[in-house]
């Protein structure tokens, strides 16, 4: 036991010495990058806020499409298809983002230094930002562990998500993907420039004030007597109760076989503002963007139990319940869900 203690020790200052190195390593790129940094932000902010707006798309769609590119660059999840996608998409800019984060980018692959965008949250401590990433891994577990055993995926509210093309690709399935028509249209235009293949998803642009979503899906295919899994990825947040509620109820009532549903929430001091400083910047932003967040659960106590409750309303069974938490014994801001019709 002594012996241990003293390689702890000693481990400690070199993983200091270390960091400190790969610090001072990292600084002079940083100030070498500071122009292209400048420059980068202003254009990627312009496509980011401006363009999207005049094209109407939906700018929390891109902010997630941009995570996906993060994760790929810090090596947490590979994803050239994201990469190509940006290259040619007209609301984001590939040169803004390494420009943005290349000297972190350069750091770590050269000297191993890592930061907050190379880690992904440890179940149950996982925060704001951490939380993004492992949200992303779970979804893509999901759709794996299913794809081989359903006939149809449908993704709702999909927007610049790519993990259909990825995890779906050479699979005997079909593959529907719904959003509103102008970020389906951006979409499927960019996944042509870019030469991106999708001939085997169906993209479905919705109106979702005149139209019904789940009219459309079976216009364009969809086969209520196939197993069928929803994947159904941070879309409740922007719409009230009622809505989540009947969408939900659609899910299952247009499935005459079995249908799976992998479907998330917030608890309701995220939607508010009330959790973080954080996650209260990040609520105004996005409500200035006109995607203001609407709905959440309250996760304060007995959250499991709440969420199976909320899903029975819906005629919905629940499977597994997964929350992220920045610590074990605290409410929960996020949760995952895999439910099944009753």
């Amino acid at each position: 036991m002594a012996r241990k203690h003293v390689i702890k020790q000693t481990a400690s200052p070199m993983r200091f010495l270390i960091k400190l190195i790969q610090i001072l390593l990292y600084i002079p790129i940083q100030i070498l990058f500071i122009p292209f940094a400048i420059l980068g932000f202003i254009l990627a902010s312009y496509k980011e806020m401006r363009r999207s707006k005049s094209l109407g798309a939906s700018f929390s769609a891109i902010q997630t499409l941009q995570y996906r590119w993060i994760m790929h660059y810090f090596e947490t999840r590979p994803d050239p298809i994201s990469v190509a996608f940006i290259k040619k998409f007209p609301c984001e800019s590939h040169f803004g983002l390494w420009a943005t984060f290349g000297a972190l980018i350069i750091s770590q692959r050269v000297f191993g230094l890592k930061t907050r965008f190379a880690k992904v949250g440890e179940p149950g401590e996982e925060t704001f930002v951490s939380a993004v990433g492992r949200r992303v891994l779970l979804f893509d577990e999901i759709m794996k562990r299913h794809v081989d055993e359903v006939d149809q995926i449908v993704l709702p509210g999909v927007g610049f998500d790519l993990m259909a093309l990825q995890l779906t690709k050479g699979k005997d399935i079909r593959v529907f993907e719904l959003d509103q028509t102008n970020t389906i249209n951006v979409k499927v235009e960019t996944l042509k420039r870019a030469e991106i293949n999708h001939d085997w998803i169906t993209y479905i642009p919705v109106d979702y004030e005149n139209e019904s979503w789940s009219d459309k899906l079976l216009a364009a295919g969809f086969d209520k007597t196939k197993k069928t899994l929803f994947i159904w990825e941070s879309v409740s947040l922007f719409l009230d109760e009622e809505t989540v509620k009947d969408s939900l109820r659609k899910m299952a009532e247009i499935c005459e076989s079995e249908c799976i549903i992998a479907q998330d929430f917030y608890t309701r001091s995220f939607v508010t503002g009330e959790y973080s400083k954080t996650v209260k910047r990040s609520s105004s932003l996005i409500a200035r963007m006109g995607e203001p967040w609407k709905f959440g659960i309250d996760l304060s106590k007995d959250q499991k139990l709440v969420v199976e409750a909320f899903l029975n309303e819906c005629g919905l069974k629940t499977n597994t319940y997964t929350a992220f938490s920045e610590k074990l014994d605290i409410e929960p801001f996020y949760c995952i869900v895999e439910a099944e019709k009753q």
